[in-house]
């Protein structure tokens, strides 16, 4: 199994590649110096319908269910996060982070999503 995909502080990073189906996104491992996370879901032409669920766990490669971020300091402050046609969302988490993902949890129809990520340190 190939090591963990560590975030960069400052570095935008992919994790949904204009994707449509059901599914885990990359999950990263997340720097304890980062403690503001963006997560820029961006709808990819016209949607029908979707959404993206921003996820975390204790460690990278964990295999079981993981947690829906939830947090009063979050913006929007529903999770998962509807992905709108032609237009970026911005999901914001402040707070200690072990892994991260972005997982489709309602399938996008009519086109693509795209979710980047970047942590701003401390």
């Amino acid at each position: 199994m190939p090591p963990p995909i560590s975030a960069r502080p400052g570095v935008l990073e992919t994790l949904q590649e204009a994707a449509t189906l059901v599914g885990n996104g990359v999950a990263m491992a997340v720097p304890p110096s980062c403690t503001k996370h963006i997560f820029y879901i961006v709808g990819n032409g016209a949607i029908g319908a979707g959404a993206i669920t921003i996820e975390t766990a204790h460690a990278p490669d964990y295999t079981g269910t993981w947690a829906p971020l939830v947090n009063q300091l979050a913006t929007p402050t529903t999770n998962p996060v509807v992905v709108v046609s032609n237009a970026v969302v911005i999901y914001t988490y402040i707070g200690a982070l072990a892994a991260i993902r972005a997982r489709i949890s309602t399938e996008v129809t009519t086109t693509t999503v795209t979710v980047y990520y970047k942590c701003i340190q401390q």
